[in-house]
């Protein structure tokens, strides 16, 4: 029996997908097995109050650090934290939380492995980059539909968000275990995962085969990747056989949430839902 959480860390900037993945891991495992945990939370400065220093939110001024790396660590550990509660609709700091963890923490946010945060703290991380074009469409419709800006301010704001992303955000691609990355397809969205680093223990040619890989998935090793490191990379496209592996995958879990194996992620893409099982998959095999 395990005496601490499983930890898995997700890094990406604002609006890159990583709370959609998280709730769909949270529906797979059991909303009662899992603490999600939003790392954004511990924006220190209101929106204005970021506007009127010259900072965005990737900046890692904006972000309180210290607390956000305590925190991580008594989770870790397994005691219950006070965390920080930010409205990302009206751009304000919003008290607090007590926020107890379960069997596994999903911390999620745009500078999860920013010193003095280690990467070895989590037992999994994944780093999303979504293809920029879409990146783009993703963060003007987000900011748009729930964080009250307009199209026009998200757009005057993008030149320093897309300087601060590669400046703090993009450099901890390297240390990430998986890279997930989205790219515009013939059927929506095509799926590309580089599994490196610790991730590359994990057998999945095997655990694929036993759930009936289909012709949606092709993998291939190579001896460096676009960080320079080996990697196991792994591409999807979207098609039925890519939902009967998933459904496969799904059926092996060694813990169910409210998705049968039978049953699909309403409202999810195909790659996503591939994501979201194999992800969840590798990390369960960790732990």
């Amino acid at each position: 029996m395990r005496d601490r959480p499983l930890m898995l860390g997700l890094i990406g900037a604002s609006g890159t997908g990583k709370t959609t993945l998280t709730h769909g891991i949270v529906r797979l495992l059991g909303a009662h097995g899992v603490t999600p945990i939003n790392l954004d939370d511990y924006l220190r400065y209101s929106r204005a109050e970021r506007a009127a220093r010259g900072l965005t939110d990737a900046d890692p001024r904006s972000t309180d650090l210290d607390r956000m790396a305590a925190d991580l660590a008594a989770l870790r550990a397994g005691q219950t934290i006070e965390k920080p509660i930010y409205n990302h609709k009206t751009g304000v700091p919003q008290g607090s939380e007590r926020v107890a963890p379960t069997g596994l923490v999903i911390a999620y946010g745009a500078l999860t492995l920013t010193p003095p945060v280690q990467p070895d703290l989590f037992d999994l991380t994944v780093y999303f980059d979504p293809a920029p074009e879409l990146y783009r469409r993703w963060r003007e419709e987000r900011d748009v539909r729930q964080r009250g800006y307009t199209l026009d301010e998200v757009r005057m704001a993008w030149p320093a968000r897309e300087r601060d992303i590669q400046r703090y955000i993009a450099v901890q691609r390297p240390l990430a275990d998986v890279v997930l990355r989205f790219l515009p397809g013939e059927m929506g969205y095509d799926l590309q995962m580089w599994l490196r680093r610790r991730a590359l223990a994990f057998d999945v040619v095997g655990a694929l085969a036993d759930a009936g890989q289909g012709a949606a998935v092709q993998i291939q090793s190579v001896a460096a990747d676009d960080d320079g490191l080996p990697a196991t990379v792994i591409n999807a496209t979207s098609d039925p056989a890519l939902e009967r592996l998933s459904e496969g995958l799904r059926s092996r879990l060694p813990v169910s949430g409210q998705v049968n194996a039978s049953e699909t992620l309403q409202g999810t893409h195909p790659t996503l839902t591939f994501a979201q099982t194999l992800i969840a998959t590798l990390l369960l095999q960790r732990g």
